[in-house]
């Protein structure tokens, strides 16, 4: 069934305790565009999260996954070089018909003073410039007191990957990962791998989870298949079983489209929640699909008994605006247009009932008698796309009619695999 068929709760929202919320976003991914709007003039990458500021700053810890290098001084292929300053060019951008990024240092600043808490480092982009520029960047964020998760410095061997944030008397760890560096090797082991490390990873949860100064344990992979909002069998079995060890959510990206919530009870009876892709927060990426995130907030209750769990989990609907002011990320809340279209398959791929209202303090939906939440009003859950998205390969995605348009998009059509079968005499 559709998640939008459902609104997700969780135990033990109405129990009394100490609280906090923490929003957690996708992709922050700054292609050449962006990157010459902020190296401008008064420009900065604080510009593109002005009109989501409230709930960015609101949330008492609030999470991204930093999309590319931010190395000073380190041009394509991983050399030093002098340091231009804030100028687009080869150092500070992507080279000629290449995706190897590199953004100037001042992103690191300008996400702290969006209201990051804390960044991933852990993703396909995070070689881009070789192992120096792995090292810089940490440079870079450590110099910003930014806390990052995902990446070591080389000749740096510490005993785990996590991070740790504070907020409000809770003590919430964060561990990165990726599934792949593009190819570019990691000779020297700097970035944590999802799935060749996953015992590791697993290990390292757990033991947060056994360690009572640590409320929470949050998993941040970047997995999964661009421009596919189904999910892999890969990442389903790396969620449970970072669930089942102890995880209290898991917030991916990577497909740089949404792909859906899942709720994991584990065999102890504790609750999970699983957000494999929120899409993108802002990038330069043009279709419809690519131009929808959500900021995703879980709450978090500390009981009497010490104990903290996950009792609430909501989203907001985001749009990257472009237009002839730039990009900027903003709340969708449209039922017209290309951001209606948006918000419809938005809320057929996510429980519309965890969909919540675009203010601060949010209201997240509980089964408390007291609750406050009211759902919202929209546009009609959209389940009925054949494609994944309408991407620049598939052109716009075609609309069908029949009921069994959902299962093509979620789990693929079994005709059209015999058929394919018989035609090409593929075996799987």
């Amino acid at each position: 069934m559709p998640a939008s068929a459902e609104t997700l709760y969780f135990n033990g929202a109405c129990t009394p305790g100490k609280r906090i919320t923490v929003a957690a976003v996708g992709d922050l991914l700054f292609h050449k565009k962006l990157q010459a709007q902020a190296y401008g003039k008064n420009g900065s990458f604080k510009r593109f999260f002005t009109p989501v500021l409230s709930v960015l700053k609101g949330a008492d810890l609030a999470y991204g996954n930093l999309e590319g290098p931010a190395a000073r001084g380190v041009g394509p292929g991983g050399r030093a070089v002098k340091d231009p300053g804030k100028r687009l060019g080869a150092v500070y951008g992507a080279p000629l018909k290449s995706l190897a990024f590199n953004y100037h240092p001042s992103v690191a600043a300008d996400l702290n003073q969006s209201g990051f808490d804390v960044l991933s480092t852990a993703n396909n982009h995070s070689m881009d410039r070789g192992a120096l520029g792995a090292d810089r960047t940490i440079d870079t964020l450590r110099k910003a007191r930014m806390p990052f998760t995902g990446s070591r410095k080389r000749g740096e061997s510490p005993e785990n990957w996590h991070v740790l944030t504070k907020s409000k008397g809770f003590t919430v760890a964060w561990i990165g990962c990726s599934f792949s560096t593009n190819g570019i090797p990691d000779r020297k082991k700097q970035i944590l791998h999802c799935y060749k490390q996953s015992d590791e990873i697993l290990s390292e949860i757990k033991s947060l989870y056994d360690n009572p100064k640590v409320d929470a344990v949050f998993l941040a992979p970047h997995w999964g298949i661009e421009n596919r909002h189904r999910p892999g069998e890969r990442q389903r079995k790396l969620a449970r079983k970072a669930i089942e060890a102890g995880a209290t959510a898991v917030f991916g990206a990577h497909p740089h489209v949404l792909q859906p919530w899942e709720k994991i009870v584990t065999d102890d009876n504790r609750e999970g929640l699983v957000v494999y892709s929120a899409g993108n927060f802002i990038s330069n990426q043009r279709q419809t699909a690519e131009r929808t995130g959500i900021m995703a907030i879980v709450e978090l209750v500390k009981t009497t008994d010490g104990k903290t769990k996950l009792v609430a989990a909501g989203y907001i609907p985001t749009w990257v605006v472009i237009d002839n002011k730039g990009h900027r990320v903003t709340f969708n809340n449209s039922s017209k247009g290309r951001t209606g279209e948006a918000l419809a398959r938005t809320l057929g791929l996510l429980p519309a009932g965890n969909r919540i209202a675009a203010k601060w303090p949010a209201v997240l939906p509980t089964e408390c008698k007291d609750s406050k939440y009211a759902r919202l009003r929209g546009p009609k859950p959209d389940r009925h796309w054949v494609r994944n998205i309408d991407s620049p390969k598939s052109g716009r995605g075609r609309r069908v009619k029949n009921a069994g348009a959902w299962s093509r998009v979620f789990g693929g059509s079994k005709k059209r695999k015999r058929r394919r079968k018989r035609r090409t005499g593929a075996s799987r």
